[in-house]
């Protein structure tokens, strides 16, 4: 069993437990994901079915991952704004590096990039919320960049989110 088979078991194991405030517990699995995860897959002579099952494999680990980043975010939303907002701008950060890794096959990238679409809404729905409770001009700032930083970013990709 590889790293990344061990992070996912361990993070679905987690899960089982059904325990949504053991948010410490899930935080040390986040800070723990393996590299693999964000990497494209180094088989030797890989047939279809092994591209296929990685594939598989990773996008569940990044879906369980992304949703644990968003669980965390959530948890500390309205007592420390602040790291709540990392653990949304961490996936978004990671998943543009992905999408960019000229080795990642295209199932893959057209899984990041939804996902970075679904992102920068819940980085604007977020930075809008806070905008109610402080520092309003601060978050409407950050939703401005937001913005103009994900439209040069999809437009570099050539739009390809709007292709899948």
């Amino acid at each position: 069993m590889d790293d990344l088979q061990l992070w996912l078991a361990t993070i679905k194991a987690w899960y089982r437990e059904d325990k949504p405030n053991n948010i410490t517990s899930l935080s040390s699995i986040i800070a723990t994901t393996p590299t693999a995860l964000f990497t494209a897959s180094k088989l030797n002579n890989p047939t279809t079915h092994q591209h296929a099952h990685h594939d598989h494999q990773q996008e569940e680990a990044l879906a369980y991952w992304l949703d644990g980043c968003q669980k965390i975010c959530h948890f500390h939303s309205q007592q420390q704004p602040q790291l709540a907002f990392t653990y949304i701008q961490l996936p978004y950060a990671k998943l543009q590096a992905l999408v960019c890794d000229p080795q990642q096959s295209a199932t893959t990238k057209r899984w990041g990039l939804k996902k970075l679409d679904t992102i920068i809404v819940t980085l604007l729905e977020f930075c809008q919320c806070q905008q109610q409770h402080s520092q309003l001009q601060s978050w409407q700032q950050q939703s401005r960049d937001l913005i103009d930083l994900h439209v040069i970013f999809m437009a570099a990709q050539q739009h390809l989110n709007l292709k899948y």
